[in-house]
Order: structure tokens, then sequence, then C-alpha cells
């Protein structure tokens, strides 16, 4: 398990008119075979009792409800970083006028 490190949190606005949240770290990365999974219902890689599997599938849920997108860039031993993506009020609107 790794220890140490530092968490950062970011917000700026998108190039689309939207609001853009970070959260990066310099933890161990996730393995290249397990990034694909990472928002999978019930994918975990905690031992049986230890964790459902289900926190970042509720996230990816949250997000896309609010019209989001999440992301997720990795590299073992070097950290991760989530990025979410939301539209501001002013481009839903714009969003739903054109429909």
């Amino acid at each position: 398990m790794f220890s140490g490190g530092t968490i950062t949190l970011r917000t700026f606005a998108h190039e689309d008119d939207g609001v853009v949240i970070e959260v990066a770290d310099t933890g161990g990365g996730i393995p290249a075979e397990n990034l694909g999974k990472v928002f999978d219902p019930f994918f975990t890689t905690k031992g049986v009792g230890n964790g459902t599997g289900l926190g970042l599938a509720v996230t990816y849920g949250i997000v896309q409800e609010h019209a989001g997108t999440i992301e997720v860039r990795s590299a073992e031993g070097e950290g991760t970083t989530f990025r979410l993506v939301f539209p501001t009020a002013r481009t839903a609107t714009r969003r739903l006028a054109v429909s």
C-alpha cells in the first residue's frame, strides 16, 4: 500500500463554457489493466469484505445525471487524475433551446 503523497484539487473554466474540477494525487497510480474498469459497478481491487466497488460507479452516474463527463488518467508510480466537466447553467439552457 502507498502512503504519503499529495492531493491537488483544481477548478477552472472549460473552453466550451463549462466548469472543470480536477482531483489529482501523487500516489501509486492505477495499473493499466484496471484503468478501464474503475467505473464498473462492484469492481474493486480490495479483498473480500473491504469495499463494495461502488464509489466510482455511483460518482459516474451522478456526473452523467448533471450532463457532465468524468475521465481518469493514471500512470503507475506517478499518480492519478480524475477530471469532471460540467456545463454551466447558461450552456445547459442553450442546449435545451436547440433540442
